[in-house]
């Protein structure tokens, strides 16, 4: 949401719109080439690249950390009280990895999901009937940089899924079933995953053209702290599950130490370093696991 309203202020409506999309392809894409593609992975369950794409989420905690520092800077917590909420949520999770071994994030998810949902439909319609129909305007964006800078940021969305260890933990969950779990679909997981964001981004680019009053901005930054809590929690779980108790809370705990350095970049800054140096990751992963796939189709 921060960076859809960022990106439609500083860019104008259609590479927000641009943008918008990719959001609900990115979803879509890792189910299709993940389905199709098999050796990927293997290529991801091989422990070089596992520990080096698990390492990414080291940049997900920072960001999801800067996420709720912003947020709450425009309440009266202020930046500080920010800054404290987001250490305080991620000291939370390590403490519980720490104490119970394993956290059942995905059984929090979808009550946290709906909270969500309701949320940001109540905000948004809140936000336009406050607004009395007073509509801030934004440019087209239709200007070549403009347009070339959202298609960038577009397409550095797209290799997002491809580094979230727990997606593929849920693949070979659903593949061995060793829980007698029901089968699904996991492709049509995916794809129905990024429509039902989609419908989340619909809100979140109508809220860049009303302002929010002060309680409303309140309700705002509780509704993306819970976006942000269900990611924080599902990175730090992937390092603690791909590194084991100790290394893994060492790396989380580090993480959340060295956050410091990185908080002032904000969340659409922090987004773009993390985006730019896992393109060049996934692109060597799929590269590989291509070449792996020809080679044996020639065998």
């Amino acid at each position: 949401m921060l960076n859809t309203i960022t990106i439609t202020k500083t860019l104008g409506i259609v590479p927000a719109l641009i943008w918008t999309a990719a959001n609900v392809f990115a979803c879509i894409l890792f189910g299709i080439v993940v389905s199709r593609l098999k050796s990927l992975r293997e290529i991801v369950k091989s422990k070089i690249v596992c520990s080096v794409v698990t390492l990414m989420a080291v940049f997900q905690i920072w960001l999801n950390m800067n996420g709720i520092r912003e947020v709450f800077s425009d309440t009266t917590f202020g930046i500080s009280g920010g800054t404290m909420l987001a250490y305080a949520t991620a000291i939370f999770f390590v403490a519980i990895l720490l104490w119970r071994g394993m956290i059942r994030n995905i059984l929090t998810d979808g009550a946290s999901w709906l909270a969500v949902y309701g949320l940001i439909v109540f905000v948004t319609i809140a936000a336009f009937i406050y607004s009395n129909g007073e509509i801030i305007t934004h440019p087209l964006g239709l200007e070549s940089n403009s347009l070339l800078t959202g298609a960038h940021k577009a397409f550095l969305l797209l290799p997002g899924p491809f580094t979230f260890i727990y997606f593929y933990e849920l693949l070979n969950y659903n593949d061995t079933n060793d829980d007698a779990t029901k089968k699904i679909d996991m492709q049509k997981a995916f794809t129905l995953g990024g429509l039902f964001f989609g419908l989340y981004m619909i809100f979140a680019f109508a809220l860049a053209f009303v302002d929010l009053p002060p309680e409303l901005n309140l309700i705002r930054a509780v509704l993306l702290s819970l976006v942000a809590v269900s990611s924080l929690s599902t990175f730090i779980y992937s390092t603690y599950l791909v590194f084991g108790r100790n290394l893994g809370l060492l790396i989380d705990a580090a993480a959340i130490i060295g956050w410091v350095q990185f908080m002032d970049m904000g969340v659409m800054g922090l987004w773009t370093l993390m985006a730019s140096c896992r393109s060049y990751l996934v692109g060597a992963m799929l590269l590989a696991a291509v070449v792996m796939a020809v080679r044996r189709r020639r065998n």
